[in-house]
């Protein structure tokens, strides 16, 4: 029992100083979903320091343009310096607040340190989340002190479902405004046939009187006919009459 607890201590100090952790940490971003079309929301992009022995020295995020946020803002005081770039819309953006034409396309943090075994979070404001996607896709660079670089770009698929490297990645789900119209849809197709029902209801009650109102008439007639008739008692008693004179 001592050989094998000893064997696979030195094993996990050889992985160590190798500079592979025995449980490897990615870099993720949270909320891990969002509603399609949110207005405000604070994006979380948690960095672990993989390595046993460097630090880690600069991170940069891509942020997605096939499908942009419209506005991104990193936090201020964070203790690195912070640089923004923007990239042109292939497409202008139209919101309550105006037409935008370009928008973040990255944004990189340097100066500062995670030292080995720790970890830092770098918050960003995303205004304008956008619609018509089920996800968005933030590839990711990590700088260590000693060269090392890793690079979070990996998009799951059928073929590689877990890369060994996966991008940060938000689920958008359904919004309010997608949910609206599904009920805005099922109450116009409830009105739909509640008119429906109601107009057959109707042509129903004028067949139904129109029917009665024609028995009546056939009645009328029948009636008319009947008293417009000489009286049997009537023309016996003039024959009776004619006779006599």
């Amino acid at each position: 029992m001592r050989r094998k607890f000893g064997s696979v201590a030195v094993l996990v100090a050889t992985m160590f100083a190798l500079g592979v952790s025995p449980a490897a940490a990615h870099v993720t971003v949270s909320p891990s979903s969002i509603p399609q079309g949110t207005s405000d929301a604070v994006l979380t992009f948690r960095v672990p320091n993989e390595s046993a022995s460097a630090s880690v020295t600069a991170f940069r995020v891509q942020f997605p343009l096939d499908h942009p946020i419209v506005l991104v803002n990193p936090e201020a005081g964070s203790g690195w310096n912070v640089s923004v770039r923007t990239a042109r819309l292939a497409r202008p953006i139209t919101t309550d607040d105006g037409t935008f034409t370009s928008t973040t396309s990255e944004i990189d943090w340097s100066g500062g340190t995670i030292p080995a075994g720790q970890f830092s979070e770098f918050n960003v404001l995303a205004q304008g989340i956008p619609s018509g996607t089920s996800q968005l896709v933030f590839k990711a660079i990590q700088s260590y002190s000693d060269g090392t670089v890793a690079s979070w770009i990996q998009v799951p698929n059928r073929t590689v479902p877990d890369p060994p490297h996966p991008a940060p990645t938000i689920t958008l789900t359904a919004g309010k405004g997608a949910v609206a119209d599904a009920a805005s849809h099922a109450a116009l197709h409830a009105t739909s046939n509640a008119a429906t029902v109601a107009t057959s209801s109707g042509s129903n009650a004028i067949a139904v009187g129109a029917l009665v109102l024609s028995g009546f008439a056939v009645l009328l007639g029948l009636l008319a006919v009947w008293l417009g008739r000489p009286r049997w008692g009537s023309r016996q008693r003039g024959d009776a009459a004619a006779q006599s004179s």
